[in-house]
Order: structure tokens, then sequence, then C-alpha cells
């Protein structure tokens, strides 16, 4: 069965559904937010689970027994999904109310659980308060790739300190990176990876010795008034100085709250190291590089964690 051929109630036919006994309704939403709100008569099971199907045959036991699947509302596949995965079991009698709780809720038809009336956000919406935050150093972490034609290596950077001001006009944050924890994970245990972390330490790349730091001062933070909680909701821009060079750089980001008293910003973004003076080879200052050739660009993710 596709979703897309799927039967699909309304309202009143799952009321009826429910009133007269003819089968199963299941949430496919999460526990907790079943908990909280849910249509009489329901019971749950979350479709985003790797064991929702076996939480459906622990329910309901017979494939043949009629089941009508809902989830949050019109613009959320979740019953959608939870019907394609039932048919790939065998279910034979599965019909969905993709109206789900928003639509339920819409028709005034009452709702049962610990919090009912309340309306909850259908992502998380982040909240910065007005004072500054610290960086958590112990929880954060930067992440490296780089490449060259035969093999790619990856790492990790350490931050030293940190702070996201929210108290003035607009978000402003300063980052400290410990250029001297640079590490290799790639090659952990080998007789290569030694050679590796201290070719990283030279001044053939970023010379630590010289600059044991690097710093991200933001320029600039503009949020989004509205973005999925799975795409970035924040344009990051500032000036980071590295290797004694200060250029800027831009890049989109996740602002997110952990708790209410913890944030998190990760982001993910490629940069061209030669733009800060690391040059060791590449094709840009030197020729007959032979296999001591290195791509320009360096992949880096970081997260941060700030209370």
């Amino acid at each position: 069965m596709d979703s897309q051929f799927v039967e699909r109630l309304e309202a009143a036919e799952v009321a009826r559904f429910v009133e007269q006994g003819e089968g199963v309704l299941i949430d496919t939403l999460p526990p907790e937010h079943f908990a909280a709100r849910h249509i009489p008569g329901a019971i749950n099971a979350c479709v985003y689970e790797m064991v929702f199907c076996e939480t459906v045959a622990a329910l309901v036991p017979s494939m043949g027994v009629p089941v009508v699947l809902y989830g949050a509302g019109p613009d959320s596949r979740d019953c959608l999904a939870a019907a394609d995965k039932l048919a790939r079991q065998g279910y034979t009698d599965v019909a969905v109310f993709h109206g789900g709780l928003e639509v339920w809720r819409a028709e005034g038809r009452s709702l049962a659980g610990t919090a009912p009336d309340e309306v909850e956000p259908p992502h998380p919406v982040p909240t910065l308060e007005s004072r500054t935050y610290r960086l958590c150093p112990d929880e954060s972490i930067l992440r490296w790739t780089g490449r060259n034609v035969n093999s790619t290596h990856h790492g990790t950077l350490r931050f030293a300190s940190g702070e996201f001001d929210c108290a003035g006009d607009g978000p402003r944050g300063r980052f400290v990176m410990d250029m001297t924890t640079i590490a290799n994970l790639d090659l952990a245990g080998g007789e290569l990876q030694p050679v590796l972390e201290k070719h990283l330490h030279s001044d053939d790349f970023f010379f630590t010795a010289m600059f044991p730091e690097a710093v991200f001062t933001t320029t600039a933070v503009r949020l989004a008034d509205e973005a999925q909680a799975t795409r970035p909701n924040a344009m990051i821009q500032g000036t980071l100085s590295l290797c004694g060079v200060g250029n800027e750089i831009a890049f989109p980001a996740h602002i997110r709250n952990l708790d209410p008293d913890r944030l998190t910003i990760i982001a993910n973004l490629d940069f061209d190291r030669t733009e800060w003076g690391v040059i060791y080879g590449s094709s840009r200052f030197f020729r007959h590089l032979s296999y001591h050739l290195v791509f320009d660009f360096i992949s880096v993710e970081f997260r941060l964690v700030l209370e």
C-alpha cells in the first residue's frame, strides 16, 4: 500500500469508529505528547521509534483488525508513514485521519490527557535570555576534516573559552579555540598519528607555538523569525583570527535551547585555509607537489554548549 492510496477519514468518521468499537485507533506521536493530549479512546505507538511495528503487533496482534492512524495534523506525514509501515507488515485494513489533532481541535472536539487544552508548538522555539551565556569548554568541541587525492584525515580541536551576549541590541559572541589541542583521530594508535599531529602543529600548517589561539568574533547574528527545527535558524557572520590573519567568514547555524538555562550553537562549513596563510600543499602557491598536495578547503563542524 502506498500512503497516497490509503483510505482517509474525517473527524466525524473517526468519532463514530471509536464509539462503535470497530477497531483500534492509534496515536502515532511520541508518548509524552500522547500523555498530554490525545483523542479519547486512542492508544499510542510512536512512529518515530524503531520498535513501532513491534509495538503495534503487541497491541493489535491480528492483522485483519481495522486500524485508524492519526498524528499532529495535515502538514505532518506521521500517520501516513505509519500506514506504509503497517501495510508492509501485512495489515490489511488500515486507514488514516490525516487531519489529526489539529482538525479534531478545530472542530471543537474534546481531547483526553494531562494538558488537553494546551496547544504545543510543532517545533521548539528558541528562547534567548537577556544575559551573557558562558561557554562550557568540556562540553564543546570542533571537528575538522582535511583531504587530498589519496586520503582524508579528521580530528578534533578544543575550545578554551567563549561567551554569547544576548543582553544588548542583538546577540554577540566571542570564542577562543586552543590550537595546541589539534588532534588526529583516524590514525589513532598508528605510528603515523604523531607524525601528522606534529605536522599540523608545525609552521607548515597552524604554527601553534607562535599562534596558540584562534579567535572567532561575531559581527552579526541574524535569527530567523520562523525556521523548521531541522534546518538552520541563524546566519552568523564574524571575523576569524587564525595564524595571525583576520578574515570575515559567514555560515548558517542552529541556535537552540538545551534546557531553560542552556544553549547550543551547532554549525558545519567549509573554508579556504589559504586565506589565512595556511598554504602548505596548495597548488595556488606551489608546483610539483607530488603526494604532498593538500586540498585548500577544510571542513569544520562544531557544537558549542553555553550556560
